[in-house]
């Protein structure tokens, strides 16, 4: 009897450090600091262009990032999906994805990960244009993010 009720104590004692566990981090994550960030369609092209640094806890220096994805077609309005594993990092530690909806006018989720360690950015739909270069051409937009080229992360998923 006292091998369970020690058993049941210890499986207890675990259950309640793992969100304590979880929590430490979350907060140990700090802020990533985002630097340099630029995302945008190559003109007359389906391609987009993705490039940034980024500082966190845990990497002894910036990691630099990159992507050249395929958007769907040269008149898209928004920028390519960058899906987990497609865009590259001079770090292993880091890895992210960028995801606006096909719908104008759309805001869009920038996610990057630095040790298992989720960080969230939404990216407001004002921050990201399209123009139209030629009226009697639509296929020739431009899209690019025109928000701060400098921002931080401080939002973290469980």
């Amino acid at each position: 009897m006292k091998t369970v009720s020690s058993a049941a104590l210890f499986l207890a004692g675990l259950a309640t450090a793992s969100p304590l566990q979880q929590q430490e981090t979350r907060q140990s994550a700090g802020p990533y600091e985002i630097t340099n960030f630029s995302a945008s369609k190559v003109h007359l092209s389906g391609y987009c262009n993705y490039a940034f640094d980024v500082s966190a806890p845990g990497l002894s220096s910036p990691a630099h990032c990159k992507a050249y994805l395929d958007s769907g077609f040269s008149g898209a309005t928004w920028l390519a999906l960058v899906y987990e594993g497609a865009g590259n990092c001079d770090n292993e530690a880091v890895t992210w994805t960028f995801f606006q909806p096909t719908t104008e006018g759309s805001g869009a989720t920038f996610n990057v990960t630095v040790n298992e360690v989720k960080g969230t950015y939404a990216v407001p739909a004002e921050d990201i244009t399209v123009t139209l270069n030629s009226e009697p051409n639509p296929f020739d937009n431009d899209v690019a993010y025109s928000g701060p080229k400098d921002f931080a992360i401080t939002e973290f998923e469980e």
